[in-house]
């Protein structure tokens, strides 16, 4: 999967808050050096796919490619 920015995301699941002891949005890892996995940073999105509190873009999650 990619972002809307061209970033490729792994890893993509539920992300679990621990302040409401619930899943609320998405979490991933974005290949920020194509090419080179130590520099993997994680990301999260809203539950409609939306960056938060980052600049890799938002993700389509209707879209698995």
């Amino acid at each position: 999967m990619k972002t809307t920015k061209g970033f490729n995301v792994a890893g993509l699941q539920k992300s679990f808050d621990t302040k409401v002891y619930s899943y609320q949005g998405w979490s991933g890892r974005v290949r920020v050096v194509e090419g080179n996995p130590f520099y993997d940073d994680y990301a999260k999105w809203t539950d409609s796919g939306k960056a938060r509190d980052h600049e890799y873009g938002d993700i389509n999650l209707k879209d698995d490619k």
